[in-house]
């Protein structure tokens, strides 16, 4: 049960439950279900030791998060780097070590801090209400209870409490915001012209003789490619899950014995008054209480005055809504077998001092019956079958194929899963399973290609993997001339006009300097006269504005610049005049200033608490094992 404990300082960042409960139904993937979870060390912090589950369970966090966050851009190769796992790592040590310098200066955080985020997280809610129900449920899930949840989210809480605290210090005076915000909001007056490449490239002509001499020199350059086509087996457990087969009795069972998953437990909502004194005065006090509350005084005015829980005290007490966990102590077997709505407690003692307890109200566990369940319960077990299925299946995949390393028939017959055959693609990627980087690294590697193996077990995700094999391999070849020489053409016609566009706008800076006008010296329409633009102007190109508030301040006489644009054309800036931002009136109000103020805040307190954690890393005893990430 949530123990009732001081709390000096309170704060908390809402996205940390979100990631707490982010972790997927599956945890490990294939390699935990080929060989369970592990005990094994990956790191010590001051002692305490950093399991390599809880180092692969951040890593897969981190994976699913940056998998929602991507969409199709995702990788999942991108995670099995070093310096990925190496990052994830490092950020648990970093938690860790804010939570010890929290707790050594004595920061703590209530119960009622707890609670409240959780019954406030819309995870964890149905209809805008906290639903005890979908939170027991989402554990359960993801093979966590109550209490071990709300064991971490103190952790975490902790960690954070100190983060938080550091990031609200910072300081940022208004002489360095007015700086930064007349820089921000200096204004500079601009006229620019435009080389346009695809001008150019129309006035040039190449000949038969220069595409035959680059192909010549550039001949591995023009090569088709390499190409693959690869025999597969593929286990999946959403392809296993439409395999099940429903089965009435079946089904009723799961429901029997996954009921709190469907129904509830009993919570109680209680309130407490924490008397923090030695023994004598804290029965002394306690008595004070008890007499007041039996001449009709209210418990919450008494908790008011009494209380020594400043988490609580101006709640009057409350603590909001419990239910028993699997730690029975002498709190939670009061609470739960020895009282009822609107008894009050004899004094309990804890190790935080004399309780007084109050249950305001019960609330009996509520859920689903198994009609009204019905489609969760079909979609839980299908699921956990498949899971099943593919844990076994996992395993002979890996040992058939190993065992049969010249041929994938075996392992197809016994397994009941079909041999497909992939579309031709090359090293660079395909589509379909092609598209996969570990498939590319596994289809060209020396097994495969050379000694015509069977792949190793493949894990596209924690609930895919494959093996695979060479159907046909063709190697890369010289392309004909014919069919390049068009491509060539173009290749060489552009490079020729991107530098006579470069001479010819170097040229034109020259004629402006010595007095010849600008808009004579461009086509008609490619020269843009002066105008005002800031940082933020949408109307010029932002390349433009780059070299714009790149180029040094004129003094007597305009400056210019020339560059060449990433679609080739070229540019040529004359730079005028530049408008400080306090020389511009109403240009800033104070409200961009207060705007401006925070960000400066929030990018210096962010580097005051990668201090601070670096100051704890140098002082801190810190083993890292590198081999087991």
């Amino acid at each position: 049960m949530l123990n009732f404990i001081r709390v000096h300082a309170q704060g908390w960042v809402a996205w940390l439950i979100v990631g707490l409960i982010s972790i997927p139904f599956a945890l490990w993937g294939v390699n935990s279900y080929l060989t369970g979870p592990s005990s094994v060390v990956v790191a010590k912090v001051n002692g305490e030791e950093v399991l390599q589950t809880e180092y692969q369970r951040a890593l897969q966090q981190y994976r699913d998060q940056m998998r929602t966050q991507m969409g199709e851009k995702f990788d999942p190769e991108v995670f099995d780097r070093f310096e990925i796992k190496q990052a994830v790592l490092n950020g648990i040590v970093d938690k860790k070590l804010l939570r010890m310098a929290s707790h050594d200066i004595g920061q703590q955080v209530s119960d009622k801090s707890i609670f409240n985020n959780i019954s406030t997280t819309a995870a964890f809610q149905k209809d805008g209400q906290f639903d005890v129900n979908i939170y027991n449920r989402l554990l359960a899930r993801s093979g966590l209870t109550p209490s071990s949840f709300e064991a971490q989210l103190r952790s975490d809480m902790l960690s954070q409490e100190i983060s938080s605290n550091i990031q609200q210090s910072g300081i940022i005076g208004d002489y360095f915001v007015n700086d930064i915000s007349r820089l921000e909001n200096q204004v500079r007056e601009v006229a620019y012209g435009v080389i346009y490449l695809q001008d150019q490239a129309e006035l040039i002509e190449i000949n038969d003789v220069a595409v035959r001499n680059h192909f010549e020199q550039h001949a591995a350059s023009y090569l088709a490619p390499e190409q693959m086509v690869v025999d597969y087996i593929e286990l999946s457990i959403v392809d296993l899950s439409k395999e099940i087969e429903l089965d009435e009795e079946k089904l009723q069972q799961f429901y029997s014995d996954n009921e709190s998953q469907f129904i509830g437990p009993e919570q109680r909502q209680i309130s407490h008054i924490l008397i923090e004194q030695d023994e004598q005065q804290a029965l002394e006090t306690v008595a004070i209480i008890k007499g007041r509350l039996e001449e009709g005084e209210e418990f919450s005015v008494l908790a008011a005055e009494f209380s020594q829980d400043p988490g609580s005290a101006n709640e009057g007490g409350d603590l909001g809504l419990f239910q028993r966990t699997n730690i029975e102590t002498a709190f939670e077997l009061t609470v739960f077998d020895e009282m009822n709505e609107g008894d009050i407690s004899d004094p309990i003692k804890t190790e935080f001092g004399y309780h007084l307890v109050k249950v305001t109200k019960v609330q009996l566990g509520e859920g689903q019956s198994f009609t009204e369940a019905r489609q969760d319960i079909e979609t839980m077990y299908k699921q956990q079958q498949a899971e099943e299925l593919f844990y076994e299946k996992a395993q002979l995949l890996a040992d058939l194929s190993y065992e049969n390393p010249d041929d994938l028939t075996i392992a197809s017959e016994e397994l009941g899963l079909a041999i497909k055959t992939s579309s031709s693609f090359a090293r660079g990627g395909g589509s379909g399973i092609a598209s996969e980087r570990k498939v590319l690294v596994a289809a060209f590697s020396e097994d495969v290609l050379v000694n015509d193996l069977n792949s190793s077990v493949i894990e596209l995700s924690k609930d895919h993997m494959m093996v695979l094999r060479k159907n046909k391999h063709t190697q890369s070849s010289q392309l004909p001339f014919e069919s390049v020489a068009p491509s060539i053409r173009e290749q060489l016609r552009y490079e020729l006009a991107r530098d006579q566009s470069k001479q010819q706008g170097q040229a034109i800076i020259e004629k402006i300097k010595a007095g010849e006008s600008a808009s004579n010296l461009f086509n008609e329409g490619s020269w843009q006269s002066e105008q005002l633009v800031s940082r933020a102007s949408t109307t010029v190109n932002r390349q433009i504005l780059e070299q714009v508030f790149s180029t040094p301040r004129p003094e007597k006489e305009n400056k210019y610049a020339g560059f060449t644009a990433d679609n080739g054309n070229y540019i040529v800036v004359q730079l005028s005049a530049v408008l400080e931002g306090d020389a511009i009136p109403d240009h800033y109000p104070q409200k961009e200033n207060d705007n401006l103020q925070a960000y400066l805040v929030s990018t210096y307190s962010e580097s005051e608490l990668r201090a601070f954690v670096a100051s704890l890393k140098e002082s801190a005893d810190i083993e890292i094992y590198e081999q087991f990430l």
